[in-house]
């Protein structure tokens, strides 16, 4: 007997909205139990449903919000705003569809990472067989408790660049490091790296586990040591930064750091300034921002202002700015312009975000 047969989707739609908390869990309950069993009579029915549970998920108690998720985590034909919504909810409840659920595609699982916190990061992290971009969206992040996780998970596809995030951070994590000497896809150009910063017990295992001379590794790694008194003086800009730094956090700290004060700094030729503000309304580090305009001016300053929340009818007014302060950026027409179109049609201001710490990494 199909479900319409046994009940209206109006009296269900009204016992959603029933005030009586058990009565509540008990009809999404069994909507769960009946979705779990397999697809729907007709498509109709299953949206109809979904919506329902929609309804009333945030209105049950925490306890059958984990059984729902238990329940649907492997139902490939489940609602995908239910699942979506299940996703976001507490990481105990969304456990089980992130880990599992088949309906969670990687732009999900991306922008999952992007909306959620590390505790979720960490969940999809350690997700079965993730892709290089749900990898890399993880990773932007710099969380070494979600860095180990992935490192960790052998199914999940790593990219080269997320490999030398992961090193680089493991200087100062141990358990990073040692999850990495257990990589066999760990890239071979990142090995002396992973052997500097790590112990001698730790070297003679990388020395075995990739077959490399452990001895001139070693050795390598004692003259960077001797030389490293040898680098040049300090940059005369250092009190600029040490100052832009300071002011901008303040700013922030007031809520005053905004679009204006950006622009005043490229119209002051303040590019230091410039600099530090721009990073700090995108969300990115200094370094990151940095070395994108370096590799791509036009589209990384249009990330960066996509990311700020700069309107996108401001973008050409900072460009003109940017040209007149001197630095170094393609003119906005062509495929330039399409580049910082593209930056604003195609990206959410945390995709942005995303997007500009990956073309730091390209630099």
């Amino acid at each position: 007997m199909g479900l319409t047969s046994q009940f209206k989707m109006s009296d269900l739609a009204r016992l959603a909205q029933s005030n009586d908390p058990a009565h509540r869990d008990q009809l999404l309950l069994a909507l769960g139990s009946l979705c779990a069993l397999g697809p729907l009579e007709d498509s109709l029915t299953e949206e109809a449903v979904g919506q329902i549970m929609i309804i009333l998920f945030p209105r049950v108690h925490h306890t059958a919000q984990m059984t729902l998720s238990a329940k649907l985590c492997n139902a490939a034909w489940a609602s995908h705003p239910l699942i979506m919504t299940i996703a976001q909810s507490t990481p105990k409840v969304a456990e089980p569809v992130i880990s599992s659920s088949p309906v969670l595609n990687d732009n999900d699982l991306v922008k999952l990472s992007n909306m959620a916190g590390t505790e979720h990061r960490q969940l999809i992290a350690l997700r079965p067989n993730i892709s290089t971009s749900v990898t890399d969206a993880l990773i932007s992040h710099d969380e070494p408790t979600v860095l180990t996780a992935i490192v960790e998970n052998r199914s999940a596809q790593m990219s080269m660049e997320s490999f030398a995030t992961c090193v680089r951070i493991s200087r100062r994590v141990e358990p990073l490091r040692a999850k990495l000497t257990l990589r066999k896809d760990m890239p071979r150009s990142l090995i002396p790296s992973l052997f500097a910063y790590s112990d001698e017990p730790m070297r003679k295992m990388i020395a075995v586990r990739f077959g490399v001379d452990g001895n001139h590794l070693s050795a390598v790694v004692k003259e960077a040591i001797m030389n490293k008194g040898k680098r040049a003086p300090v940059d005369p800009n250092e009190k600029k930064e040490r100052m832009a730094h300071t002011l901008v956090e303040k700013l922030a700290k007031a809520e005053r750091l905004s679009t204006p004060f950006v622009l005043k700094c490229l119209n002051d030729k303040n590019i230091i300034m410039f600099e530090h503000a721009l990073a700090r309304l995108a969300g990115v580090g200094l370094d990151q921002l940095r070395a994108a305009l370096e590799r791509d001016a036009i589209y990384a300053t249009a990330l960066s202002c996509r990311a700020a929340r700069v309107d996108r009818s401001v973008f050409p007014t900072i460009h003109k700015a940017m040209v007149a302060a001197g630095l170094e950026i393609a003119p906005l027409n062509g495929k330039d312009a399409n580049k910082a179109a593209n930056a604003y049609g195609t990206h959410s201001p945390a995709a942005a975000a995303v997007a500009l710490r990956l073309l730091s990494r390209e630099a």
